[in-house]
């Protein structure tokens, strides 16, 4: 009777070969998961780039020792083993699918000379009310800019000053052509700072912008970049004169410290 039993699964996951690395890594109860307490279990897997994702190959191996009685437990549910371990890769599959996709997004380091000053709304709102502000709080300060005869110069923006899973401090604004004297008590004269950006845009509809600043920010991470204040987003396309969401265009920018020169 054997003593030992190997389990080996391929499991095909539509994600980027990074994030899979990075959440099976950090998802250190994993390989408790296969820790079987009658048995010695060693348990490995290995991922690999394929067409249109990444193919993991997890192996199981459980030895059953010397004890007879043991042995045939472990032998005899086997079966079992292999259905507790397919229900849990299918997890693992479902969770890493659900992450924000890695876009091979083109980051740029940028740098602003001089400051971008804006006319603005900074609110406290709930997250379930966002779809609702951006639109009022537009409307508010054009209605601003139009009785005071000003010049807007580039499109609207946001920028998210702190966000938690249920309260989000929002900053809704339009680019004005230059500093000037605000006579209204919700609208305020702010700016876009001099200094250096990391800066990418995304393609497509407002729903899909994790997915960009997921690859912003493992680049960051990667090149151990330093943000120094909060990110800002323009909306390049105007969705009230172009329907189609995948023509929309964000420019999304970080602020960070200057990065030297290699030497």
């Amino acid at each position: 009777m054997p003593s030992k039993s190997e389990v080996a699964k391929n499991v095909f996951i539509s994600a980027d070969i990074h994030a899979t690395k990075n959440y099976l890594e950090e998802q250190s109860q994993i390989k408790s998961l296969f820790n079987f307490s009658d048995f010695e279990t060693n348990f490995e897997y290995d991922v690999n780039d394929v067409e249109n994702g990444v193919e993991v190959t997890f192996n199981l191996q459980l030895d059953y020792g010397f004890n007879p009685i043991i042995k045939f437990f472990g032998l005899f549910s086997c079966d079992n083993w292999i259905e507790l371990i397919d229900a849990e890769l299918i997890r693992i599959k479902t969770e890493i699918e659900e992450l924000p996709k890695i876009h091979k997004v083109n980051v740029q380091i940028k740098t602003i000379d001089k400051p971008i000053w804006f006319l603005s709304i900074r609110d406290t709102v709930a997250q379930k009310d966002m779809n609702n502000i951006h639109g009022k709080s537009y409307e508010k300060i054009n209605n601003y800019i139009d009785s005071a005869n000003l010049e807007k110069t580039m499109s609207p923006i946001t920028i998210y000053h702190s966000w938690s899973d249920t309260i989000v401090d929002i900053e809704i604004g339009i680019p004005i052509t230059k500093e000037t004297v605000v006579f209204e008590d919700k609208i305020k004269l702010n700016n876009i700072d001099v200094g250096t950006y990391v800066t990418a845009t995304h393609y497509g509809a407002y729903d899909r912008l994790p997915e960009t600043y997921f690859g912003i920010n493992e680049w960051m991470r990667k090149n151990k970049v330093i943000v120094i204040g909060a990110p800002w987003e323009m909306y390049v396309t105007d969705p009230a004169k172009e329907t189609n969401p995948q023509k929309w265009e964000t420019t999304i920018s970080f602020p960070i410290e200057k990065i030297r020169e290699q030497e």
